[in-house]
């Protein structure tokens, strides 16, 4: 892949947030990811939203397993997944192979390590903000397979509360993982995952109508596998079945949504060797989707009470159909992948193919990779209850060049530029503005349309050094530019997620095999105030453009030392 970048368990400890055991912190500071909300752990990757990168954890696609407030915005979230459990994570940029589901931009992978097959162990993490403990150990006396659990509780929301009672707003969560394995023969192993979780929201000094009091979202996850590894053939199959509800109430105990949504999901691959360079790789899935839904807007009464005024629901479901299919050879001079992906959505009736073509060649201390590629995604149940007209399915098309030196044993220079361009991208609509002169109130449930098509252009620029001794990390640097036009209207503005330049650096010095630290800075020329706003993000007025206000610049810094003590059986950190 020509923009990947790859990250060990241990290099996720030391990227992962100061105030929160978060993974998705630890990859916000990778090369080329842009985000400039700390209570947030959504990101950017070249323009695209969020909701375009594929979020798969042990090979399941897992986009709401986040501690977040549903049906709100600009309230917080963190991933539900404890750091310490994780093997590595992976950030695929720019075309890929899309072996785990349809979505228009990155993917972002998790690998969920074993439990200790040789004894049992504790690990426990206390800090000020939070406290976790993972205990693992053997399966079976045979040491035929391993257990891991996790737990982490947050009490960042009571410590806020103690020390400063103005804070108008608080998070607080606890979640949950545990993982089995067990070896039914040398070849064949199941695998059993469990994740879940609560998060609990709270605020004061908000309106008395529509004022967020008390927010409560619930997450869970199970899936299971079967994996056969022969000499040369892989088979496996997954079974994963996931939920999410949320519940929000308001200063007068009212009722202001709440909503379920549910996935049932099979999957089964198969690759192949066939000799020394060529492979084949193939899969089939199947998901089950469905979603409940209510979101009530209130007035006060005269009594100094309050009444429903406007409800939305949605109740819907769908079944998505896919299989796809890659073929690929590989020398240590050059190597290709060619594949495609067809999926079916029963919802709105449409089908798409994504097809994928990555090369690479090496010569010397130079490697150069090329990729296109095109891909899709159906807008979500929840969108489509807020269309004002029937959505269509969302495509872009990518290509990426990247040229690769090798500086030293150790060291590597890579400069990548990439395009994308994109169609039929969902848009809000009837957000407040002015037009012709007089300003128009938008309407009191969002509302969206399939209107946009944009064009997303940029270079990243990355210096790294990976080694066991010295000195080691990153500094990178993008330059991007995002652009959206208004099929209907001819507008034409800067997409919502367009940030121009954007700097992530991150350096490690091991002081010792005991003691190291480490740096981590991030800046960025930030994003637009999205939305029809003119003047400065201190003195903000209606306007009728839309993202003319840019927010300031966001810089960060985070340093971190530690130093770890060994004894016989423990180790303190």
């Amino acid at each position: 892949v020509a923009s990947q970048i790859e990250l060990g368990s241990a290099a996720l400890q030391d990227l992962r947030g100061i105030a929160t055991d978060d993974p998705m912190r630890a990859v916000q500071g990778l090369p080329g990811v842009v985000t400039g909300d700390d209570f947030q752990a959504e990101f950017s990757v070249r323009g695209s939203a969020f909701r375009h990168v594929g979020i798969v954890l042990d090979g399941i696609q897992a986009p709401l397993l986040m501690h977040a407030v549903r049906g709100r915005d600009d309230t917080g979230s963190i991933a539900m997944i404890n750091s310490d459990v994780l093997d590595r994570a992976s950030l695929l940029a720019g075309p890929h192979p899309l072996r785990h589901g349809d979505w228009l931009g990155a993917t972002l992978e998790f690998s969920v390590r074993e439990g200790s097959r040789d004894r049992v162990q504790l690990r426990g993490t206390i800090s000020g903000t939070s406290a976790a403990a993972v205990l693992e150990g053997p399966l079976t006396p045979s040491r035929k397979g391993g257990w891991l659990f996790s737990f982490r509780k947050s009490y960042v929301d009571w410590l806020v509360r103690k020390l400063d009672p103005e804070i108008s707003s608080t998070i607080g969560f606890a979640d949950a993982q545990s993982l089995f394995t067990l070896d039914l023969t040398s070849r064949q192993q199941l695998r059993l995952l469990l994740v879940g979780g609560q998060a609990i929201y709270r605020e004061q000094e908000t309106s008395v109508a529509n004022g967020l009091s008390r927010a409560a979202s619930t997450g869970g996850l199970v899936s299971l596998g079967w994996r056969y590894a022969g000499d040369t053939t892989l088979l496996s199959q997954k079974l994963s079945a996931s939920v999410s509800t949320f519940t929000n109430t308001g200063l007068r105990s009212q009722d202001l949504g709440e909503g379920t949504t549910s996935s049932l999901v099979w999957r089964g691959d198969a690759r192949r060797n066939l000799g020394a360079a060529w492979s084949v790789e193939g899969g089939v899935r199947y998901e089950q989707t469905a979603q409940d839904q209510t979101l009530r807007r209130y007035t006060t009464t005269p009594g100094g009470g309050v009444r429903v005024t406007a409800t939305r629901a949605v109740e819907a479901n769908t079944t998505m159909t896919t299989v796809f299919g890659q073929i690929a050879r590989r020398t240590p001079a050059w190597g290709f992948s060619a594949g495609a992906r067809a999926s079916r959505d029963t919802h709105s009736g449409d089908h798409w193919v994504s097809p994928w073509l990555l090369a690479e060649a090496t010569r010397g201390r130079l490697t150069v990779r090329a990729s296109a590629g095109a891909s899709h995604q159906r807008p979500s149940l929840e969108y489509a209850s807020a269309a004002l007209e029937p959505l269509r399915t969302e495509s872009a098309r990518a290509a990426d060049l990247s040229l690769d030196l090798r500086l030293t044993g150790t060291a590597r220079l890579q400069v990548t530029s990439f395009v994308r361009d994109e169609r039929d991208i969902v848009r809000p609509m009837g957000e407040d503005r002015v037009v012709d002169g007089r300003r128009v109130a938008g309407p009191t449930f969002s509302l969206v349309a399939s209107r946009l098509d944009g064009r997303a252009r940029g270079v990243d620029v990355l210096l790294q050094r990976r080694a066991a001794r010295g000195l080691t990390g990153w500094i990178a640097y993008t330059w991007a530019h995002t652009t959206h036009d208004d099929i209907v209207t001819g507008e034409r503005f800067d997409g919502d997620f367009d940030q121009r330049h954007t700097i992530n650096v991150f350096l490690l010095q091991r002081l010792s095999f005991r003691s190291a630290a480490s740096a981590k800075l991030r800046l960025g020329s930030n994003v637009p105030l999205a939305g029809y706003f003119t003047g400065t993000t201190d003195a903000l007025q209606i306007a009728a453009t839309r993202n003319q206000v840019r927010l300031p610049w966001y810089v960060r810094l985070d340093l971190r030392a530690n130093r770890t003590f060994t004894f016989s059986r423990r180790r303190l950190t």
